[in-house]
């Protein structure tokens, strides 16, 4: 004959997890821990990749700024040599009245 006694099948479930699978619940929770980490750390990666496009982006915009001041200031520093030099040679610039435009 079949006896019907119930069992608390919640508590006897509980009992079992904290009473002789310590060591299988405690891994247990390592693993969801490990796992909160990993896509932790993969977020924060993708962010710092994101920043680091930017930034490079931002130093090559800056690094033809630079080369285009230097270009400039070479150019300017050429003019005024040349015409310290054409000072001395006593030369001078052509005026509009002396202009002659040739026409074929």
């Amino acid at each position: 004959m079949m006896s019907n006694e119930r069992y608390p099948l919640r508590q006897v479930i509980l009992d079992d997890l904290t009473g002789h699978n310590k060591v299988a619940l405690l891994l247990l929770l390592l693993v969801i821990v490990s796992a909160v980490a990993t896509v932790w750390v993969t977020h924060k990666t993708r962010l710092l990749t994101a920043e680091q496009g930017k930034l490079i982006q931002a130093n090559n915009k800056l690094q033809n700024q630079f080369i285009h001041l230097q270009l400039e200031e070479k150019s300017r520093s050429q003019r005024v040599q040349v015409e310290g030099v054409a000072s001395k040679l006593g030369l001078q610039e052509v005026k509009k009245e002396q202009e002659i435009i040739l026409v074929r």
